[in-house]
């Protein structure tokens, strides 16, 4: 009996085991002719607002750390709505609504825990106009700043200019022209664009700490993105 007990509980465990999913430790690289993908958080992304994970490229890779860019617009906002009075993007609305709102309904808890913080920028920022322009991120031509909207940014209001909707998205760079920001245009080239716009895209970076989150599945390619999760405590 006490036999037939123990080779009762072997198997259970042996079943439990095979059931679970496999968690990896990440290694994450930037770009390098192609991009890494990855889901991490979720965000709206139907017309009728429904959540989905969050697909993003990685630009870049280091010891701890990885720079993320959102590969889809997800949502429309301004920079700021008082123009004449606009003191730069460390005070603008936007900034403050990707530090706590957007963090907050993208992320959970556990989630926000693996964000590292970058100096001056907070956990979740725009991609700056260099880094649109980094040739090392994969940008290298206008075409590889087009840049399409979710289903859920269309029906905020998101600009589209061709057929296939690829639309303008702000940067977190400050223009040398008053009261406007860089932002992508409906070439693909960088110029400008007030502050006070509603209409253009919300691309949001984060940076992650790599040692704080596991992969449960995926190979890293578009269609088959590493899932990321944090790690069990």
């Amino acid at each position: 009996m006490r036999k037939t007990r123990c080779l009762s509980l072997i198997l259970c465990l042996c079943l439990m085991a095979v059931s679970l999913p496999v968690m990896a430790r990440v290694q994450l690289q930037g770009y390098s002719g192609g991009y890494q993908y990855v889901t991490f958080g979720s965000y709206p992304q139907t017309a009728q607002g429904e959540k989905r994970p969050i697909l993003w490229r990685v630009l870049w890779a280091g010891p701890g750390r990885a720079y993320l860019l959102s590969d889809r617009i997800l949502d429309v906002k301004r920079i700021d709505g008082d123009q004449w009075q606009y003191q730069g993007w460390p005070s603008s609305e936007l900034n403050a609504w990707l530090q706590t709102a957007f963090i907050d309904t993208a992320f959970t808890e556990k989630e926000q825990a693996a964000l590292a913080e970058e100096e001056g920028l907070g956990r979740a920022s725009l991609p700056s106009s260099d880094d649109l322009k980094n040739q090392d991120f994969g940008f290298a031509s206008d075409r590889s700043r087009y840049f399409y909207g979710t289903d859920y940014a269309f029906s905020q209001g998101l600009y589209s200019y061709t057929r296939g909707k690829h639309s303008p998205v702000f940067t977190r760079t400050i223009s040398g022209r008053a009261h406007a920001h860089r932002a992508t245009k409906v070439d693909g080239s960088i110029g400008f664009i007030g502050v006070e716009s509603d209409d253009l895209g919300l691309l949001p970076v984060i940076w992650l700490d790599v040692d704080k989150v596991q992969a449960l599945s995926g190979s890293g390619l578009e269609h088959d993105p590493l899932v990321l999760v944090p790690l069990a405590e």
